[in-house]
């Protein structure tokens, strides 16, 4: 990518008239431009074939019906922007920004976890059939998307009734203490920890695997029924049962994909359904003409944006990080012309094949479409009852948070703090958010204790209570002030939470109580819960308050706390595996920091490095040949030459 980040030198005549003379000086080239608001924030992302003419039409155009773009252009303070080769990279990037920044004006879609996949690993001598999910690996041949893991893992299981490959984890097969393991007795495995079964014949069996999952049903069926009817004239009649039983496995595959069947190979089928606020984007995985999976995303889109809008922002997201395009993907709602002949474009390039985008008109891929519709707007359905019951049962139990504490408010904003300090070392604390009862994951923030010597959990978090509190900017009722009236949004360190929770009892209340005092902060209410007997303990109360143990106000309070304990003990296992991994790989000879940080970017985990033999570390480029050896020998200390 010719890249070319720019935070241009601001100006002195405010921050709508400092973005417009950007605007101007930007390159008439391809790209992206990213809008932030006053306090630095990107709130929009967009693509453009030249940068100059498309940020210029924001600051010219008088489009003020569309709220979208009023609201937008209202809240522009300042932007940025990255020159690309072309718009086709553009596009790639852009939405690779919304998913890192997700702002408040771009068309953003949840579900973001990775697609399932099943893997072959073929660097192995011995290939291994593996479920994986993230980054793809140049040594293995990935098959899906697949719907949810219980599909591939499934899958995998039934496959190894009709071709016995291994099942063991390491790059060699075998059990660690030497010796064929139950699978093989069982027959699930042909044995090539046994010496048995050569490198050649393994090879055959995987090679079966993937004539299977590419498609070739037909022939590998004819095979196992000419091989079953050879035995049974054999009279090998066990071994006729047993071929038997792989040909019914394969069947039973096969008629779980039968749901619908194209006479064309692949196809993504994606619908969109959407309501008053949100939408659902529904895709079924069709592969050989059997539909493999489907899968729902949501989206609450700004107001103004349109169906096609809608379809257009969500491709680019969906195929970012896919390992697998295509070569028809059919679509519910027409692009516009240009948007379709650009993704077009690029996902012909990323897929190495052309790929069309397509909106059926007729005949069975249209009978397709109309069904992905039809799901679509029952999992829209669903999720709005959901939504809909989720936030009756909220609101109550923040009702009853108020009168259960004998709060003066009602407490719309929660903040919990909790400390996560296992050992000496890598102490952390975090602080989470609810806002009218639901997790405001953008305001979650993580601390690294600094200031506090040995353990002592009490002056720990009276240290991260501190360093929050000092970042609570004065609104405008306490300032009396225009500065404090202008303020139109404050991020999460400048709003004042209602109510403060803490992880523990009295010494921990104290630690809030005496931190706000210490700040000047009024208004704010404070209450610690402890694990034991689930009391909360209030300022001024002698006795600790007691909720009843079916009550929504102590259930929504304990999730609270369970989420902050979560977040909390989560990045304290990050932060102590990352010293680990630090500590041991410094002690190796011959690795240094540019070292250590390529054999981590190359395998990703200690844990895989240890997996990788001498030879395989032996032929990295950026090793010689004794640090390897010493590398290799640090992990594997018992292990003689």
């Amino acid at each position: 990518m010719a890249d070319l980040m720019s935070s241009l030198p601001r100006g002195d005549k405010g921050p709508m008239s400092d973005a417009r003379r950007k605007a101007e000086s930007l390159p008439d080239a391809p790209g992206v431009y990213l809008f932030k608001d006053h306090r630095g924030r990107v709130i929009y992302v967009g693509k453009a074939a030249s940068l100059r003419k498309r940020v210029a039409s924001y600051f010219h155009s008088r489009d003020e019906e569309n709220p979208r773009l009023a609201g937008l252009r209202a809240n522009i303070a300042d932007l940025d922007f990255i020159v690309t080769a072309n718009e086709a990279e553009a596009l790639l990037l852009e939405a690779n920004l919304i998913k890192r920044f997700h702002p408040d004006y771009n068309i953003d879609f949840r579900d973001d976890k990775s697609y399932p996949y099943m893997v072959i690993r073929t660097g192995d001598a011995y290939p291994r059939v593996m479920f994986a999910r993230g980054r793809r690996r140049p040594d293995a041949v990935y098959y899906g998307p697949f719907a949810h893991a219980g599909a591939v893992r499934e899958t995998i299981e039934t496959l190894r009734k009709v071709f016995p490959f291994r099942a063991c984890r390491g790059r060699e097969p075998g059990k660690p203490t030497g010796g064929p393991c139950l699978d093989y007795h069982i027959r699930l495995c042909c044995g090539p920890c046994t010496g048995r079964v050569s490198v050649e014949e393994y090879g055959r069996i995987i090679q079966g695997v993937r004539r299977f999952m590419e498609g070739d049903h037909r022939s590998i069926l004819e095979d196992l029924e000419r091989r079953m009817r050879e035995e049974a004239s054999r009279q090998e009649f066990e071994l006729a049962a047993r071929t038997r039983d792989r040909i019914l496995a394969l069947r039973r595959i096969l008629e779980r994909q039968q749901a619908h069947s194209l006479k064309e190979g692949d196809q993504d089928v994606f619908a969109l359904a959407a309501g008053d606020l949100d939408a659902c984007v529904t895709v079924f995985y069709v592969r050989g003409g059997k539909i493999l999976g489907k899968q729902d995303f949501f989206s609450t889109p700004p107001a103004g944006s349109g169906e096609a809008d809608v379809l257009a922002a969500f491709l680019p997201q969906f195929y970012a990080q896919a390992t697998h395009i295509p070569r028809e993907i059919l679509l519910s709602h027409e692009l516009p012309e240009s948007e379709r002949a650009l993704l077009e474009e690029w996902l012909s390039d990323k897929g190495g094949r052309k790929t069309r985008l397509i909106v059926p008109r007729k005949g069975e891929k249209r009978s397709l479409v109309e069904k992905v519709s039809r799901n679509a707007r029952m999992s829209l359905e669903v999720q709005l009852a959901k939504q809909a019951g989720d936030l009756g049962w909220i609101s109550r139990a923040v009702q009853g948070i108020k009168d259960g504490l004998e709060l003066s408010r009602v407490p719309y904003r929660i903040e919990c703090y909790d400390i996560s300090n296992l050992g000496p070392l890598d102490a952390v604390g975090s602080m989470v958010v609810f806002e009218g009862g639901i997790p405001l994951r953008r305001d979650f923030r993580r601390f690294r204790i600094r200031g506090t010597e040995g353990r002592n959990d009490v002056a720990m978090m009276e240290e991260l209570l501190d360093r929050r509190f000092s970042r609570l900017a004065v609104t405008g009722e306490e300032a009396g002030g225009e500065a404090g009236k202008s303020r139109v949004r404050l991020d999460s360190f400048h709003k004042k939470p209602d109510l403060v929770v803490v992880d523990g009892g009295i010494p921990q209340l104290g630690a809030v109580i005496r931190a706000l005092a210490r700040h000047g902060i009024k208004d704010v209410e404070a209450a610690a819960l402890a694990k034991r007997l689930e009391e909360v303990h209030l300022p001024g109360r002698g006795q600790p308050v007691v909720l009843p143990r079916d009550s929504e106000a102590l259930h929504l309070l304990q999730r609270i706390r369970d989420e902050a304990h979560r977040y909390a003990l989560e990045y304290h296992r990050q932060q102590r595996e990352r010293r680990t991994r630090r500590s041991f790989l410094d002690e190796v000879p011959g690795i240094g920091p540019r070292r250590k940080q390529r054999l981590l970017r190359h395998y990703g985990s200690l844990a895989r490095i240890a997996e990788a033999s001498r030879e395989e570390l032996a032929g990295l480029s950026f090793l010689d040949r004794r640090t390897a050896e010493n590398l290799y020998r640090a992990l594997h200390p018992s292990e003689e030459d």
